[in-house]
């Protein structure tokens, strides 16, 4: 099971949510849920929701679903490259 976290503008979320209930109707999508940024201040987050997060990524990287860092870096500078070419 691979976990993604994305941002969609508001303007966008209605049809995005439209894409991914009708994923799940044809069983690519096994869930979903929306929630607000965790980094907005102020905003509580629930404590079972962060546990399922961490819990989901611990599995992910014991399944090796991970890239390390450098990985991570090589890839950000080829992209700039590409992007100025």
């Amino acid at each position: 099971m691979v976990t993604y976290q994305i941002q969609i503008p508001d303007s966008k979320a209605e049809a995005f949510l439209r894409i991914i209930t009708s994923l799940q109707s044809v069983g690519v999508v096994k869930s979903f849920t929306t929630n607000k940024s965790l980094t907005q201040p102020g905003e509580p987050v629930e404590e079972g929701y962060l546990l399922s997060v961490l819990e989901a990524s611990e599995l992910q990287a014991e399944e090796g679903l991970v890239v390390p860092a450098n990985q991570i870096a090589s890839f950000l500078k080829l992209w700039k490259q590409r992007e100025r070419a």
